[in-house]
C-alpha cells in the first residue's frame, strides 16, 4: 500500500494518535508542540490511501560526532556501515581529521498502533533517507538517531535492520543509544 508523506501542519491531527509505547505517546501530547514550536524539529504525517494518519516522524538538523575507534573501524571495513566513496577519494584522509560531520536527525518516529509491523516504520525510514539525500540547504553525510531504550520497549533492533550502526557504547543512564546511517 502506497503512503502519502507531508508536513504536519496540525498537530491535532496526532491528539487520537497511539504507539502503544506510554513514554512515546505521553511525550507527543505533552512535548511535541513544544519542540515543533521552538523550531527543535519538523514534523511529517503518514497517510494511507484513505487519508489516515498512520504514522509521524520529525527530522532535524544534526552533526555526529565519532570517536577515533569508530572512525578507524569506518575506514578499515569492519563498521557495519560503510562509506566507500569518501574512503576511495582523496577526501578520505581529510574526513578522518573532522571532528563533527553533518547529519540529519530522526528526531520521532512512532507508527499507530494498529497499523504496526506492516513495513511502515521501513518505509518511514526509507523516506528520511531520500529527503537527507536531497535536501540542499546543508551538507549532510549521515542520519541520526537516539533510538528509545526503556524497560518496556528498545528501538535498536528496528533500526538495525534499518542498517543502522551504533555510534556509542551504551550508557545505563542513559535511555537512547545514538545509532547512524551512512548516506
Amino acid at each position: 500500500m502506497p503512503y502519502q508523506y507531508k508536513p504536519l501542519t496540525d498537530l491535532n491531527e496526532l491528539v487520537d494518535f497511539r504507539c502503544g509505547i506510554k513514554k512515546m505517546d505521553d511525550f507527543i501530547r505533552n512535548g511535541l508542540a513544544d519542540s515543533v514550536n521552538n523550531n527543535y524539529c519538523r514534523p511529517y504525517g503518514v497517510y494511507d490511501d484513505y487519508g489516515s494518519l498512520v504514522a509521524f516522524f520529525a527530522v532535524s538538523f544534526d552533526c555526529l560526532e565519532l570517536s577515533i575507534d569508530f572512525k578507524e573501524d569506518l575506514r578499515d571495513g569492519y563498521a557495519e556501515t560503510e562509506l566507500p566513496k569518501i574512503f576511495g577519494s582523496p577526501y578520505g584522509e581529510t574526513f578522518l581529521s573532522k571532528l563533527h560531520y553533518p547529519a540529519l536527525e530522526i528526531t520521532y518516529l512512532a507508527v499507530r498502533e494498529d497499523k504496526q509491523h506492516m513495513g511502515i516504520g521501513e518505509a518511514c525510514v526509507g523516506v528520511i533517507i531520500e529527503m537527507a539525500k536531497e535536501q540542499t540547504i546543508a551538507g549532510c553525510i549521515f542520519l541520526t538517531v537516539d533510538a528509545l531504550i526503556i524497560p518496556e520497549y528498545s528501538a535498536v533492533g528496528f533500526y538495525r535492520k534499518c542498517h543502522f550502526t551504533q555510534a556509542e557504547d551504551r550508557k545505563p543512564y542513559k535511555e537512547t543509544l545514538r545509532l547512524y546511517y551512512a548516506l
